[in-house]
């Protein structure tokens, strides 16, 4: 199992896959600047839904995602970069892409 969670400036977005890479959950919620309450509830929802009891691959992305990974030590992925990664992967082909943040 891997847990991606993306901490952006209004939102926290959530994505688990399994061991062959299926998306097997995905969530959006806004945090509404309570960013490190609402991702406790995010973790603790995911440890409760999948029965998590052993360690899972777990990496945080996001404009507000650095210092908390630094803060539980835990990877942190610049966006550009996991964007990046994931188009090739999934849509080689592709010439462009454009990643527009949640501005406020």
């Amino acid at each position: 199992m891997r847990i991606g969670i993306d901490i952006g400036s209004t939102t926290i977005k959530c994505v688990v896959l399994d061991d062959q890479g299926n998306l097997i959950h995905k969530s959006y919620e806004r945090h509404f600047a309570m960013i490190k309450e609402k991702t406790q509830e995010v973790i603790k929802g995911l440890i409760d839904q999948f029965h998590i009891t052993e360690p899972v691959v777990c990496a945080v992305s996001g404009s507000a995602g650095m210092g908390m990974a630094n803060d539980l030590h835990i990877p942190f992925v610049q966006e550009v970069y996991a964007t990046r990664n994931a188009v090739k992967k999934l849509a080689p082909e592709t010439d462009v892409v454009i990643e527009l943040g949640g501005e406020d």
